[in-house]
Parts: structure tokens; sequence; C-alpha cells
């Protein structure tokens, strides 16, 4: 593999990758074996630079345009995303708040970075001897002082510019699809919840099971709010439960006896049939 990329071909960079993605499932776990993997890679590659003497300067430009910034462009693209899921808030009313504020940071960095960005869209080519190859002397007005702390064999001025570029576009794409996904969810929530059933037992029995249910933490590791769940039974059995079913629950609190006897009658319901089944 590390071979065709020296030769500047990156067909067997990718078939791997491809292998590692349709491997995993588990958008964490392939992130951190597609890392792993880039790292391995990237080590390999330097090691080969510190040596390596291209023949022609377009050969060079070629390694650090399209090359080595697609291979870096992964690696930025999949720490990333192990980064957004790491902290992916678990009240899902945040999530979209969450990716939106990530898209902000990348849009701060087009803006920043626009006429690098234009130059490379525009597939503009007279300033690539001074942007991807490795002189000792160039344009003092135009190099990041990033640079400095580079080693001067193993990168140019902007070829890890050019990998976050990539990088972001992969990112913000992938940012959009969860967005829409999201809204998509939200809306099969909030919209299209049909059922012939009806609640047919008394309203306050299933407000006692709503909080029963809530207090368990039972529904987005106990972030989901008590008000969108009563929603949700309201639409799934067609029913109304009011608007203040906190009222409701002071009553249940108030019982003198079995304050929560509809419970207990489920327990009951359910031990009868276990019971039953055995004889």
């Amino acid at each position: 593999m590390i071979t065709s990329i020296k030769n500047n071909s990156l067909v067997d960079f990718e078939h791997e990758l491809s292998l590692i993605l349709n491997t995993y499932s588990n958008d964490v776990e392939k992130a951190k074996k597609i890392i792993i993997f880039i790292e391995d890679v990237l080590k390999q590659l330097t090691d080969w630079l510190k040596h390596h003497v291209f023949k022609t300067i377009q050969e060079e430009i070629k390694f650090f345009k399209e090359i080595k910034p697609n291979i870096v462009a992964k690696l930025i693209f999949y720490k990333e995303i192990l980064s957004l899921v790491a902290s992916l808030p678990l009240d899902k009313s945040k999530r979209i708040k969450h990716f939106e504020k990530k898209l902000d940071i990348i849009n701060q960095f087009y803006r920043k970075n626009r006429e690098f960005i234009k130059y490379i869209k525009s597939h503009s080519t007279h300033f690539d001897e001074l942007y991807f190859t490795r002189k000792k002397y160039k344009d003092i007005f135009l190099n990041d002082c990033a640079v400095i702390i580079h080693d001067a064999k193993l990168c140019t001025s902007h070829d890890f510019l050019l990998a976050e570029v990539i990088a972001f576009e992969l990112l913000a794409l992938h940012i959009e699809n969860r967005i829409d996904n999201l809204n998509q969810s939200c809306a099969i929530t909030n919209n299209q919840i049909k059922s012939n059933l009806h609640w047919t037992a008394k309203k306050v029995d299933l407000i006692e099971l709503i909080y029963a249910l809530h207090e368990a933490k039972v529904f987005d590791n106990g972030q989901a709010d008590i008000k969108e769940i009563t929603h949700v039974f309201e639409k799934a059995f067609q029913i109304d439960l009011g608007d203040n079913i906190t009222r409701s629950f002071i009553d249940i609190k108030n019982r003198k006896t079995d304050q929560t006897r509809f419970l207990i009658q489920l327990q009951a319901a359910l031990e009868s049939k276990i019971e039953n089944d055995y004889k």
C-alpha cells in the first residue's frame, strides 16, 4: 500500500479504508480503527519522506497537493467525528444545536481561509510551487507562522491547510446529514404517531404510569421531559390529559392509601398471567 502512495496513487489507501468502513458498523469503533490505520500510514510516509528526493518539482507538487492532504484529511475528519460523538448531548433537542455549533466553527474557518479555498476550488496552479514544495526560502509575507514548528522535510506551507479544507468539507456534509435525520425523526415523533388504540382506563391511571416511567428514566437515559412523554402518550392513545398533569400528580400523592394504585394493579395482573401460564 505504501509503495502505491509513494508512486502518487491513493487506490490501495482508499481500498484499505473501505474495508474498515465495511467491517465496523459502530461509529465510534469505526473512527478509532480508521485513526489507528491512517496514523500508521502517515508514520511510514514520514520515514520515507525524510530520505526521499522527488525527481521533479511537479512530482513533489502532486504529492503535497493531491496525495498527502487527502490522507491527512481523512485523519482530521474521523478525529472530528470521534469528538462529535463523544460530546453528543443525551437530550435530542440539544443535538441539533450541538451540530450547528460545529457548523459555525467550520464556517469561520471558511471565512478566514476564503482566498486559499478560492484558489483550490478554481483549480489554480500559479502558486503551487510556493504552496506545495519544500523550499527553504519563500515569500516571508505569504508564509504561515505555524510552518515554523513543522519539519521542513515532511510538509510544505499549505499542505496541512489543504487537508483541513478537504476534511471540513466532508465534516460539514456529514453534520448536515445528521441534522436532516434528526429533523425527520422529530417530524415523525411529533406528527406521524397514528394508532387505533384508545386509552379506556382512567386518565389519572395513565398519568401515574407516565410519572413512573419518567422517574425510572426509561426514555433518552432520563433526559426526556415529562411534558414530552405525556404528549407522545396522548397522541398514541388518542386521549387528552389536560394542561396541568402536575395537579393530577399532586392528587396521586395525596391519596390516603395505595398511592401507586394503578401500578399495583398492573403488577398483580402480570403476576396472575405468569402464574396461570405455569398451570
